[in-house]
């Protein structure tokens, strides 16, 4: 089976939603596309940095999009000096003079990017570059095509945490969603612009990403990809990064979807209202003060809950 064919075949979880891609209409075919590449990169070695280049222009150049462009985002780089170690021929080399932060890179690399689609991957050899065709074939119909990694590909330590944090992502979104931090896919650089004071400066770049165009009700698709064991050290820190990736969420409910917050807040604090209610009702035939400040809570958060949402929607 040609490549081409089994590309076609991979498997496409569609999330098709109420609103329209946006008001200029889909592109014909992925011939329209013009797009650019940011690689964040840190610390990375200059040997694994260049496959990554070299795999990415190998399969643009067996595309037929309009214009391409690929970003080096060097984060404060310390080990390596990559402008010598590279010849970046066909690339531009973006540096931050210190360590800002993977999603910091992604906005930086957004900001200098010439077209209006933009595609991201690490710079780590993890995901499978070659595969960007399959995802931009799809971008005429979407607002975002991320390639999800198959659930056998996680590690097992992390398989926790990332179960708990897809529930709680979709709990929030009302849609499961089957990758909510692939760092490889494409999306239209607008969805980004509309939101620059959401993005956060660490690797809740694309989980944010993901939950704004669920939440707004975007179009989105999610492609099957392989994902690979990584050389050399991770820079996400397992305690810290999964605390900030729940403070995320918590924080993107109350920005985009409010209710879905302060209702099941608002059903706990009136269940232990009338748990503490039948207990004074038992015991003393009278309902007792913390039963009323408990109902008084529930429905006071059950307001707050409203008027978020009527802010929310204007």
């Amino acid at each position: 089976m040609a490549p081409g064919e089994q590309d076609s075949e991979r498997k496409v979880v569609e999330m098709r939603m109420s609103r329209p891609c946006n008001e200029a209409g889909h592109e014909a075919a992925s011939g329209d596309i013009q797009i650019s590449f940011i690689i964040p990169c840190y610390n990375e070695t200059p040997e694994i940095l260049a496959d990554t280049l070299r795999n990415l222009h190998a399969a643009m150049d067996a595309v037929p999009i309009s214009n391409s462009e690929v970003i080096v985002v060097d984060d404060g780089t310390t080990r390596y000096d990559y402008r010598q170690s590279l010849p970046f021929d066909r690339e531009r080399l973006v540096r931050h003079k210190k360590n800002r932060g993977y999603g910091a890179s992604l906005s930086t690399g957004i900001g200098e990017a010439r077209y209006d689609w933009i595609g991201i991957v690490d710079a780590d050899g993890t995901y499978p570059v070659g595969l960007f065709p399959s995802l931009i074939e799809r971008a005429g119909e979407y607002d975002m095509v991320v390639g999800s990694r198959s659930w056998g590909s996680i590690p097992w330590v992390r398989r926790p945490t990332k179960w708990l944090l897809g529930k709680v992502a979709g709990s929030i979104a009302g849609v499961a969603i089957p990758d909510l931090n692939s760092g490889m896919r494409i999306f239209r650089r607008e969805i980004a612009q509309a939101h620059p004071r959401i993005f956060p400066s660490g690797f809740s770049f694309t989980s944010t990403l993901t939950m704004i165009c669920m939440t707004e009700a975007r179009e989105v698709a999610f492609v099957d990809i392989p994902y690979s064991v990584r050389t050399g050290d991770s820079k996400i820190h397992p305690l810290r990064d999964t605390v900030g990736f729940f403070a995320l969420l918590l924080r993107l409910s109350l920005y985009f979807r409010p209710l879905r917050f302060f209702m099941p807040l608002t059903a706990v604090i009136l269940l232990a209202a009338m748990g503490r209610g039948i207990r004074d009702v038992w015991v003393g035939n009278h309902f007792g003060g913390l039963t009323l400040v408990l109902f008084f809570a529930a429905f006071q958060v059950f307001f707050f809950g409203l008027l978020a949402e009527i802010i929310n929607k204007k």
